[in-house]
């Protein structure tokens, strides 16, 4: 593609330009005159679709939204029509990038079997391109319906209306996800949202001036002059505004703070700055196309455009300049401007497509809207990555996107300047910073943009999401994200009892087990992911059982032997790490003496020799309770005779913080208490514990190493050996 960057004259640089009843009057001022008037941009950038054949492309219309050029067209290598686009940068000279082919075979050859497409007459495309703003465009189709096509975004597809084959265009209005049509005295909007159903009609008024800005539908007030807004998701109408025309507008185009207006019949015209609450005149003889704090009008005879100003809102004047002509052996076609933060666009009668600069300043960047995945699973091979997309009034120049756990710790820093129009769309693969896979749980992201101009950065509200699939956390061993139950009954069943949102859901066996033998969840132990489980026979052997990630132990798997001699330790529990070397650790109390040993997991996936850590430990009931506090490092919680419940926190060493008090009085009548990591769905630790009556109890906690009142599980689990 070749790209010239060509310096053209403006009609009358320097001067206001009044305009007149049926055309255009021009009335030499000095620049003076004009206070607050742009500079006149120099530099137009000129370049063809390309080639078809010896000739250049044919185009047969364009739009422009978020810095995002679409031009629907023939061009070569491509034998049909087709919807290309070039994308321009957020600042600065708008320089296209390469040229892209977004969509092909766009409604060529209906019902023209056997023509030639390069012939155009046969399969002429007739409707106009709405830019939506996130790199797709809107139209309507040659057999009535509306499409959303481009953008790097799914196809979409709407049915508003009876219409038949080569029905006119009845689109009216287009921006975001929404579309407006008029219908026979009906005016349908349709959302192109995937969650909308077919035909994605959402709402339906009478066939009045509308706009589409965001979610909002702007619209003529219930008397003239004035207009309102009604909100297509919170299905609620504003109050209106009152313009002071004393007309009702034909024509409204919503921008930003902006909202343009005009009585056609009576040549006026205005801006409502919603930021100020007042009108500002604008030219109302000729139609306008409106950008961010900018408007232009072109001539009836097509070969001079006027810029006018009015980014200094209600209460300063609007400012009109010419803003560039052509020779008269030329024209200006297919006149399109960016209302998304951007420039202006147009044909000429040599298949050049010129990009003409606005040096207007700009409004701040704001936040349309936002969609991300609420959940993500890794172990899904079609679409194993967390995705979300967010839509902005212009585009930034670079943005961040920061992926947190629960703590607060970041695990993912994503950073870039691409863009879809003035939308941002980001995929997270589940891997932390160091390239491994994060671990399963609830995950906060953050995203920052900048617009580039020396405008403020901004961070935007966050949001959240829930990982599967990915390492797993404590205690979870099919890396759904949520910790697991497991027990024991008299008969040799061992089951395993699953949680979502706080509550129990689901429960699976295995027969054939000592129901005298203890089981140790712990973490992962070899290295490949998944949590391991530890069992203690009755002789005193601890074996190892690797879980595949599935959570499945079977009593005729073959355990990796670890050791003997754990008879004399009345009380063996895991509690992640404990010695910051991010490997699980185990704690042992030896039944004579009181003591409180601790167990290194090495990378062989056994433990080294343990060291003491602790004496006085008789008489406790002694919880391993994996991180509570946030802040990396394994802790304890344990009860004592008296039924004051402590936590202790780990020092990142292998030792203990002074104790802290979690409870008073607390557990009277519980015969089990059980650290079961995060089975809430918030990312922290929680406790679960078993009454003598059998109840089956959750305290929920709060990631500060507290915890909340109880809340009752379940009843009648009494019948249970033990609890693990």
């Amino acid at each position: 593609m070749t790209i010239r960057t060509i310096s053209r004259t403006s009609l009358t640089i320097g001067t206001a330009v009044a305009l007149a009843v049926g055309g255009l009057g021009l009335s030499p001022a000095p620049a003076a005159a004009s206070p607050g008037a742009p500079r006149v941009a120099e530099d137009e950038i000129v370049f063809p679709l390309g080639t078809r054949g010896d000739l250049k492309a044919h185009i047969e219309t364009l739009a422009l939204g978020g810095g995002k050029l679409s031009v629907l067209g023939t061009a070569d290598p491509e034998p049909d029509r087709g919807l290309w686009e070039f994308d321009l940068p957020a600042v600065g000279t708008p320089q296209p990038g390469p040229r892209k082919l977004a969509a092909s075979h766009v409604w060529t050859n209906y019902p023209c079997e056997g023509v030639d497409p390069a012939e155009y007459t046969c399969s002429g495309f007739y409707s106009t391109l709405w830019a939506l703003g996130d790199g797709r465009v809107a139209f309507m189709t040659p057999f009535g319906g509306q499409e959303a096509l481009g953008g790097g975004a799914p196809q979409g597809d709407l049915g508003l209306g009876p219409f038949d084959w080569e029905s006119p265009d009845r689109v009216v209005a287009a921006g975001g996800s929404y579309v407006a049509i008029n219908d026979e005295g009906v005016q349908r909007i349709g959302s192109f949202d995937p969650g909308v159903p077919w035909p994605g009609q959402v709402h339906t008024r009478s066939v009045t001036a509308v706009s589409i800005w965001g979610t909002k539908i702007w619209k003529p007030g219930s008397t003239a002059g004035t207009v309102n807004s009604y909100d297509l998701v919170s299905k609620a109408n504003s109050a209106n505004v009152t313009l002071g025309s004393g007309c009702v507008p034909d024509d409204l185009q919503a921008v930003g703070r902006w909202l343009y207006w005009r009585c056609s019949a009576s040549d006026k015209a205005g801006v409502w700055d919603h930021g100020t609450g007042r009108n500002i005149p604008v030219p109302g003889a000729l139609p306008a196309k409106v950008g961010d704090g900018y408007l232009v009008q072109q001539s009836e005879d097509g070969r001079t455009v006027t810029l006018t100003d009015f980014h200094l809102g209600g209460g300063h004047p609007a400012t009109t300049t010419p803003f560039f002509s052509v020779p008269e052996e030329s024209w200006i076609g297919m006149l399109t401007v960016d209302r998304y933060g951007g420039h202006v666009a147009y044909v000429d009668g040599e298949r050049m497509i010129h990009i003409r600069p606005v040096t207007v300043p700009r409004s701040p960047i704001s936040l349309f809207d936002w969609r991300a995945d609420s959940t993500v699973d890794l172990r899904t091979a079609s679409d194993p990555l967390w995705e979300g997309t967010w839509r902005f009034t212009r585009p930034p120049a670079s943005w961040k996107l920061t992926l947190k756990d629960a703590y607060g710790t970041t695990v993912r820093t994503l950073t870039g300047s691409s863009h879809e129009g003035a939308a941002v769309r980001a995929a997270w693969d589940g891997k932390d910073d160091a390239g491994e896979k994060a671990v399963s749980g609830r995950y906060h992201w953050t995203m920052t943009v900048d617009p580039g101009d020396g405008g403020a950065v901004r961070t935007l509200p966050p949001g959240s999401f829930w990982l599967s699939g990915g390492g797993s956390a404590f205690r979870d061993a099919d890396t759904d994200g949520y910790g697991e139950l497991y027990t024991m009954t008299s008969g040799g069943l061992l089951e395993v009892h699953r949680f979502s949102g706080g509550r129990l859901t689901t429960s699976r066996g295995w027969s054939g087990w000592n129901p005298g033998t203890r089981f140790l969840p712990i973490g992962d132990m070899t290295g490949d992911g998944c949590s391991d489980m530890l069992t203690k026979t009755t002789d005193g052997k601890l074996y190892r059982y690797s879980g595949g990630c599935t959570g499945v132990f079977l009593p005729d798997a073959e355990g990796a032997w670890i050791g003997s001699g754990w008879s004399g330790f009345d009380a063996v529990v895991a509690a992640d790490d404990f010695t910051g070397d991010h490997r699980p650790d185990l704690l042992a109390r030896q039944a004579a003496t009181g003591y409180l040993y601790l167990y290194k997991s090495n990378p062989s996936g056994r433990l080294d020799a343990g060291v003491r850590v602790g004496t006085g430990w008789k008489g406790y009931t002694i919880v391993g309770a994996a991180d509570v506090t946030g802040d990396g490092i394994g802790d304890l919680i344990a009860r004592d005779a008296g039924g004051e419940l402590w936590r202790y926190d780990g020092n990142g060493t292998g030792g203990f913080k002074p104790r802290a008090l979690v409870f008073r009085d607390w557990g009277a009548g519980r015969n089990a208490i059980i650290a079961v990591g995060d089975v809430t769905g918030d990312g922290f630790p929680d406790l679960v514990s078993r009454t003598t009556d059998g109840k089956l109890l959750r305290n929920k906690g709060w990631g500060d190493g507290t915890f909340s009142a109880t809340y009752t599980l379940a009843s009648g689990w009494q019948t249970y050996r033990g609890l693990f």
